[in-house]
């Protein structure tokens, strides 16, 4: 596969660009294209997706005294919507509306001396939620993890 065509991915990220330079030197060496992405309070150092694997254990070896940033991470601004395109996407709040469906179910369960459906109601929320997409873009209403 052509590495252009490949996405590139964050294998590590550094507070300090000597650190960064030097680990980008030292993927390019092994031929394996790097670049330095400047995020907000780190430099990320990306290389294309299948290379990805190979670069990190490549950087554990022969760059281990460098000052990594604890995980290096993907930011927001690279999530976008898979069916419109759109970056205007949001967290689903997936646990937050299990709570309240928690919250509910048992409430209205002890008031009415139904545990058991607030039991089942619980459950079936569990598993709607499990069901339902980690993401929503704002702009079409569609879920996905």
């Amino acid at each position: 596969m052509n590495a252009m065509a490949d996405p590139l991915v964050t294998v590590t990220a550094y507070a300090a660009p000597n650190d960064a330079q030097t680990a980008q030197g030292v993927l390019d060496s092994a031929g394996i294209p790097a670049v330095i992405d400047p995020a907000p309070h780190k430099l990320r150092v990306r290389v294309p997706n299948l290379d990805a694997l190979k670069a990190g254990d490549l950087l554990t070896v022969r760059a281990p005294g460098l000052a990594e940033i604890d995980e290096a991470d993907e930011d927001e601004r690279e999530r976008v919507c898979p069916a419109c395109g759109s970056p205007d996407v949001e967290s689903a709040r997936r646990a937050q509306m299990f709570g309240l469906v928690v919250t509910v179910a048992i409430a209205v369960g002890v008031a009415a001396e139904m545990i058991q459906a607030a039991f089942f109601a619980v459950a079936a929320a569990a598993v709607f939620l499990l069901i339902a997409g980690r993401w929503r873009c704002q702009s079409c209403n569609e879920s996905w993890d």
